[in-house]
């Protein structure tokens, strides 16, 4: 029933985000990217199989291996002006593995990754460079949606069913891996052009705030009161970050 669970929510997810993408433009589809659709499920799997206690230390180290990932975006961003979007995303991936290698020993603690997390996605979103030119309109693929649906899935059990090898350090620390959004991110630079991958992650990196809540909320409230409450309560406080950075977006355009 679970293993049934893990291969249909998380594609469920992802084909809401991309359609939505699709309907209202890259960047709306940057700021549904932050929902936890990915990271989200593969915390809850851990926290349902592997317990309460086990799923906080791995959210914590979710929490602090989201600097990799506002580092994949600004260096995706960068790499995106001049280069195809596989050079681009080999750029980002480098670029996170890099800096997730660097910070893996680090002893974090809840205050000190929610700080760190949250300033790195401020200021990947202020180094980002500026936007040039307008969108280009391509029709996907047929097999775009079911390959972002298929690469999120795999993340997502192949973390969970390892878990226990690996333990609650590393399963955390590859939970925050960015498959959906480097998928997202990825076609809507091939689809679209650079400008709309920019675009995508001008909302993207600030929504992502939301996301650093969401990890935070779990890492200190599941051990007290369990993954059902906990998960509620993360949940909760992500969804009024992410419409609040949603009408701070609007305000500003």
């Amino acid at each position: 029933m679970l293993f049934a669970l893990k291969l249909t929510l998380v594609p469920v997810f992802i084909a809401g985000v991309t359609l939505g993408s699709r309907r209202w433009g890259p960047r709306i589809g940057g700021w549904l990217n932050a929902v936890p659709m990915v990271a989200g499920p593969a915390l809850l799997f851990l926290a349902i199989e592997q317990g309460a206690a086990f799923a906080s230390r791995a959210a914590l180290n979710t929490l602090a291996g989201l600097i990799g990932v506002a580092t994949f975006s600004l260096a995706y961003g960068w790499a995106a002006l001049r280069r195809p979007w596989w050079i681009a995303l080999a750029t980002g991936w480098a670029a996170f593995a890099v800096v997730t290698f660097v910070l893996h020993a680090v002893p974090w603690q809840p205050w000190s990754a929610l700080v760190a997390s949250a300033a790195a996605f401020g200021l990947a979103r202020v180094a980002l460079p500026r936007l040039h030119g307008a969108f280009r309109q391509a029709p996907p693929p047929a097999w775009d949606l079911p390959l972002r649906m298929a690469a999120a899935v795999v993340l997502v059990v192949t973390v969970t069913e390892l878990a226990e090898r690996l333990g609650p350090r590393l399963s955390g620390t590859l939970t925050p891996i960015p498959i959906a959004s480097a998928i997202l991110l990825g076609f809507t630079h091939a689809q679209q052009g650079a400008t709309a991958a920019i675009a995508f992650l001008r909302t993207f990196l600030p929504a992502m705030w939301s996301f650093v809540l969401f990890c935070f909320v779990l890492t200190i409230a599941l051990v007290p009161f369990g993954w059902l409450l906990g998960f509620a309560a993360a949940l909760a406080v992500q969804g009024c970050a992410q419409a609040l950075v949603l009408l701070a977006l609007r305000a500003a355009r």
